[in-house]
């Protein structure tokens, strides 16, 4: 009897479940995430997160006299249903004076390029959307100069955001490949700030990009002490950044902690949520990993790292790519063009760190992905599961182990959380 596992999937494009199917025999084990029967927080809870905040005065307290208010939120890499906060936070500010055409909302693209009404609707909503200013972020033009950070960091950011009395973010927390965790700060810088303050954190400070070492103090869960996080902080505490509303979601994207505050203590609160509500089933040398990218699909490269902490050596990685919209744009990693690439872009193509074979499955296929992830002689792109399973059957014979991660961009692996690595 074939053995069926669901999963996450195409989470702006309507949330549909993809159900895998595996042949009989094959030995499956679905890697539970601890968020997983974890309910979401009501209306009501979140509101009274919002206005019960440790270490500052509550929303309403900051909006008093406030004429020009921007509220922040995240872009499409980030899993946030932004509208659930955004109904409460508004309330607030017209509760205190605000008037509505005070209040303009910016996607925090950083680098990633430009968004149209339809994404601002799929994190808003409509009437948001129909009623309140809703701009993009633009890293090239309509900058503010602050100055520097201790580290060097040119700190331009966007215009719009600085012309405001009052300052407010809100994101998500996910584990971050750079900045060990997603959050906090991060929403100003690199969130609404200027390439050449994006470049320099990333770069220069970081080491991220062809011919740098990245410093020790970065990479995945590495957040205390990270010299790029600590900038970015330096950056926002410069722009003012007045009060941050940082969650922790389930597999429904609901949110199971809300922390709202001063994006300091958020963000380091919400790491914490997030390591205990995202810590994932990790076995080890598997013959198969399928990893799903479900929060991330738009960043699917992000999931190979977990799976790496189960893969054996001479293993698979399947790893679920289910974005329509596409990989995301990046003016500061990304190619665009044969031979060309951003301002950090690494023309190198590097072999996978463990496993033998990389099947990239997803009916929307784009070449300039495909080049981007493992050596061509390891990596396939396939865009129906009978195919993967034939040449999964073919690599690893009739009774395969078979490790599935629900989501792999927001799950960590309970092996790095161990070891902190």
């Amino acid at each position: 009897m074939r053995t069926e596992v669901a999963v996450p999937n195409i989470e702006w494009h309507g949330d549909t479940p993809l159900t895998l199917e595996f042949p009989a025999g094959w030995d499956v084990r679905r890697c539970r995430m601890a968020c997983e029967d974890q309910p979401g927080m009501g209306a009501e809870q979140i509101r009274s997160a919002l206005e019960t905040p440790v270490g500052t005065r509550p929303l309403s307290r900051l909006a008093e006299g406030c004429e020009e208010a921007v509220i922040i939120i995240d872009d499409m890499t980030r899993p946030t249903k932004s509208h659930q906060y955004v109904g409460p936070i508004l309330d607030i500010l017209h509760g205190a004076g605000v008037p509505r055409d005070g209040v303009r909302f910016i996607m925090a693209s950083g680098s990633h390029g430009t968004y149209g009404r339809l994404d601002f609707v799929k994190k808003l909503g409509e009437d948001v959307v129909a009623e309140y200013q809703c701009y993009n972020h633009n890293p090239y033009e309509y900058l503010e100069d602050l100055g520097e950070t201790s580290r060097g960091t040119p700190v331009r950011i966007n215009a719009e955001v600085m012309g405001c009395d009052l300052k407010i973010g809100v994101g998500t927390v996910l584990f971050h490949r750079l900045m060990g965790f997603s959050g906090g700060g991060k929403m100003v810088m690199p969130g609404v700030a200027g390439i050449d303050t994006i470049e320099h954190n990333h770069g220069a400070v970081g080491g991220f990009g062809p011919g740098l070492t990245p410093h020790p103090s970065t990479g995945y869960l590495r957040n205390d002490g990270n010299q790029m996080r600590l900038d970015a902080e330096e950056a926002a505490r410069m722009a003012g950044l007045d009060f941050k509303v940082d969650t922790v979601v389930n597999l429904r994207r609901d949110p199971v902690a809300v922390y709202a505050s001063d994006f300091v203590e958020t963000q380091r609160r919400a790491s914490e949520a997030a390591r205990r509500w995202h810590r994932t089933e990790a076995p080890r040398g598997m013959d198969v990993v399928v990893a799903n990218t479900y929060m991330r699909a738009n960043e699917a490269a992000l999931g190979l790292w977990p799976a790496y902490a189960s893969v054996g050596e001479e293993g698979s990685i399947v790893l679920i790519a289910n974005a329509p919209d596409g990989y995301i744009n990046h003016w500061i990693f990304g190619r665009h063009g044969r031979h060309r690439g951003a301002r950090l872009w690494n023309p190198e193509r590097k072999p996978l760190l463990r496993g033998k074979r990389l099947i990239i499955y997803s009916p929307y296929k784009e070449r300039s992905l495909d080049m981007k992830l493992g050596l061509p002689e390891q990596t396939v792109w396939l865009r129906a599961w009978e195919e993967v399973l034939e040449v999964l059957k073919a690599e690893h014979g009739p009774r395969p182990r078979v490790a599935v991660l629900p989501d792999a961009t927001s799950g960590i692996p309970e092996t790095a959380l161990e070891w902190n690595v």
